[in-house]
């Protein structure tokens, strides 16, 4: 299974944006996740993903630009009101993004 089918399956079972994303890299991630929106109203799936990379030591820039690229904002707020995709697709392209940087 990849970290992308783990993500988006404990999404599915009731777990946060957030939760999901790190749980699928719980063998790279240290700590815990991040309380979604807990930064400057960012989805939770994106501060995952954030706090993954920083914590392999690699830069979160190309990740934050494919994500914008795709759903046009790191913002929640913004990510829920377009309504053209669902938060388990965010959660599930964040795991993908993630897997393919490291």
């Amino acid at each position: 299974m990849s970290r992308e089918q783990k993500a988006r399956q404990t999404h599915k079972n009731g777990y946060s944006c957030a939760s999901s994303v790190y749980s699928a890299f719980s063998d790279v991630a240290d700590g815990t996740a991040p309380i979604p929106k807990s930064e400057g109203g960012k989805c939770g799936a994106v501060l995952s993903a954030e706090k993954i990379l920083r914590g392999l030591g690699l830069s979160t820039d190309d990740f934050d630009r494919k994500f914008i690229a795709r759903y046009g904002s790191l913002k929640c707020s913004d990510l829920v009101r377009s309504r053209d995709h669902s938060c388990n697709d965010l959660v599930g392209t964040a795991a993908a993004f993630v897997e393919e940087m490291i």
